[in-house]
């Protein structure tokens, strides 16, 4: 019997955000080097010699950020950045997560 590793609810979200993006048609020179911040949890994306993408995480001391107040509501998760055509649907997209 094999146990399995718990994955992290970060590498969960950030791995949905890649799939979400690529279906999309984001190109790889799009995807490299972003950052995801999770908590004080820092990872990059990057692509390995393989042609694979790779999760890396970054060492951080501590995380701060800073948003601009948003004019109008934006359909959009904050968790993984997907678009909807409702503020209902976006709220409820990565709910199960929190």
């Amino acid at each position: 019997m094999r146990l399995q590793q718990a994955v992290k609810p970060s590498r969960e979200m950030i791995e949905k955000w890649i799939n979400q993006n690529v279906l999309a048609g984001k190109t790889d020179e799009e995807l490299e080097g972003t950052l995801f911040v999770y908590g004080n949890e820092a990872h990059s994306l990057v692509k390995t010699s393989s042609g694979e993408w790779a999760i890396e995480p970054q060492e951080v001391k501590q995380v701060v950020i800073f948003r601009k107040e948003e004019t109008e509501p934006v359909n959009m998760c904050r968790a993984c950045g997907q678009d909807y055509t409702s503020f209902k649907e976006a709220i409820q997209c990565c709910a199960f997560l929190d």
